[in-house]
Formats: C-alpha cells, sequence, structure tokens
C-alpha cells in the first residue's frame, strides 16, 4: 500500500509542477491591446467625471469638452456636471 502512496504523491507533484510552469508563462492575467489614444481619453475622462471625493465647484477637462462639476443629482446617486465654455476657442461650448 506504500508504494501506491509514492506513486500517487509523485503523480500529484508532477501535476502540480506541470500546472505551476504553466501558470507562471503566461502570469494568469488576461492579455489585451493597450487602448488606443481616443480610448484612453474617454478612459480618463470617466475616471474623471465619476470621482467619489471631487469638491463643488471642480472644473474638469474632458473628451468631451470642458465641465464644472455641481454636486450630487436629487436621486443622490448621480453627479451633475455644467458644461463651460471653452477659454482657447472663444467661448463656443463643444458638445
Amino acid at each position: 500500500m506504500s508504494r501506491m502512496k509514492l506513486l500517487l504523491a509523485a503523480a500529484l507533484a508532477v501535476s502540480m509542477i506541470a500546472s505551476g510552469v504553466a501558470v507562471s508563462a503566461k502570469t494568469g492575467r488576461i492579455q489585451r491591446k493597450p487602448p488606443d489614444a481616443a480610448e484612453a481619453e474617454r478612459i480618463a475622462s470617466e475616471i474623471a467625471m465619476n470621482e467619489k471625493l471631487a469638491p463643488e465647484g471642480r472644473y474638469l477637462v474632458t473628451d468631451r469638452g470642458f465641465f464644472v462639476f455641481r454636486g450630487l443629482a436629487p436621486d443622490g446617486y448621480t453627479y451633475e456636471f455644467s458644461p463651460i465654455p471653452n477659454p482657447i476657442s472663444g467661448g463656443r461650448t463643444v458638445r
């Protein structure tokens, strides 16, 4: 019976080593391409507009234009932003 336990332990050790090599080779992470410039700007804008600790009156520059943070909406969950004119474009708002 001890020979069977020894063979079972050896098979278990070999399988653990083999699986460890496969996981370490790919690091266990999802591989995807980095975002292009437009997607990176969109992601950064979404992060800035969903920040929970933003003070009221904070100005944000996003891929959709310039905004000022007004605070929580009446529903208590979403945030309110007001568009402000672009100082570089002579007062036109970006939509």
